[in-house]
Parts: structure tokens; sequence; C-alpha cells
């Protein structure tokens, strides 16, 4: 836990930006011909929680994916981290190294590590050589 107490409203307002976040980065995936195809072969279900603000769940099938407020009661993996250590990951600042095995980000499932890579890389920008 990171000792922090936020406000209702700052809590909020960061699920708000991780769930507005998540849209977008699934959402230019879906957008990238090469990405759409890859999209279509990962299947996960995962919790994001912000430490002390709030979670979400993402359930990602086919090419098509679910974002909701609340956390799945059986999801494949869960990811804990502080909101700017999710910003990070995404922005590639954190590397999946680092994510997985120095503790900036924690998963619990680690065991099923394709899917977490797989996670990793939908979470996460496209470089902008790859666009």
């Amino acid at each position: 836990m990171t000792g922090e107490v936020f406000t209702n409203e700052e809590k909020e307002n960061m699920v708000e930006m991780l769930i507005d976040t998540l849209h977008s980065l699934v959402k230019e995936k879906q957008g990238n011909l090469k990405w759409k195809e890859k999209l279509k072969k990962i299947n996960f279900r995962i919790n994001l929680e912000i430490i002390d603000a709030g979670a979400v769940h993402l359930i990602l099938k086919d090419g098509e994916y679910e974002l909701a407020r609340e956390k799945l009661p059986d999801p494949i993996l869960e990811i804990k981290a502080t909101l700017e250590n999710l910003f990070n990951f995404s922005s590639r600042q954190i590397s999946s190294f680092s994510a997985i095995f120095l503790g900036k980000l924690k998963i619990k499932g680690k065991r099923h590590l394709r899917t977490l890579l797989n996670v990793g890389d939908v979470l996460r920008i496209i470089p902008e050589s790859q666009l």
C-alpha cells in the first residue's frame, strides 16, 4: 500500500483516467490492421486495481473487449499498482521485466506468463515506428 489518503473525488478521477486510457489503448489497436488481427487471437479476463483508489476489469475475447468498474470474481490475472506505475508501464517507461520481476506492478497469476505478456502488449502504446 502506498499509505496515501485520497479524497473520494481523487479516487473517482483516477479510476476514470484508467478507464479512459484502457479504452484508448484497445481502440488504438483495433484501428491498426496488424493489431486488429492479433487481438482476435488474444483472450483474457483481468482485474486492474489502482492502489487505494478502485478497480476495473478488462475482458478481451476474439478482438472485442468489455471494460467495467467492478472486479471479476474469477480473473486469470490481477494487476495492482499506483496510477503512476500503470501509466509508466503503458507508455513503456517501465519494462515488462521490471513490472513482473521487480515489483513495479503487483501481479497475481504470474504462472500465466504468456497471458501476462499478451496483457502487456494490449496495455502498452504502439511504438511510433510500428504505426
